[in-house]
């Protein structure tokens, strides 16, 4: 196939996901977009030579461990999060890092699964506040998808606490 029949197909798609009603389809789109425009930004103006390997993506600000910061996760299938969320900052590992996302919690939010929430509270900005933490969600994600015109918001949940509750629900200790 051809880039211009694949995005004939997937216009095709796009349409009936919009017919369909329940789906934010102009959302959806404009996540397509943005990940393009980084790739196209990673590919056509920080790739010298041709030479992906050894190409790296520098931020001048980051994220500590302990620390949640504002990355955009992406789009994924219906069950997963998506598009831009606070996120824990489990490990650095360079160019990547392993995040756990946050949601907030509303009046109307559902009770706390313990099999893979955690409510934590933090510091932001202008405010100490609670929001949680999604460990079904935990992922590794590029260094690329921080949002730096966020500011990075201090954990004052025990990073011990965290980790226990991580380990006893990821690894059954």
């Amino acid at each position: 196939m051809s880039i211009r029949n694949n995005l004939l197909e997937m216009n095709k798609s796009l349409k009936k996901l919009e017919e369909s009603g329940v789906y934010d389809v102009e959302k959806y789109s404009y996540a397509l977009l943005h990940q393009t425009s980084q790739l196209e930004y990673f590919y056509c103006h920080l790739v010298k030579d041709g030479d992906c390997n050894q190409t790296f993506y520098h931020v001048h600000k980051r994220p500590h461990i302990h620390e949640l910061a504002y990355f955009n996760i992406g789009r994924g299938f219906p069950k997963e999060l998506m598009d831009g969320h606070w996120c824990y900052v489990l490990k650095d590992m360079g160019y990547k890092m392993l995040v756990v996302p946050c949601t907030s919690i509303k009046k109307d939010s559902t009770p706390v699964n313990p099999l893979f929430e955690k409510d934590i509270k933090i510091k932001t900005d202008t405010h100490i506040t609670y929001c949680r933490i999604q460990l079904s969600d935990i992922r590794s994600v590029d260094i690329q998808r921080l949002d730096l015109r966020k500011s990075f918001y201090q954990v004052l949940t025990s990073r011990e606490e965290i980790m226990t509750f991580i380990e006893k629900n990821l690894f059954d200790k």
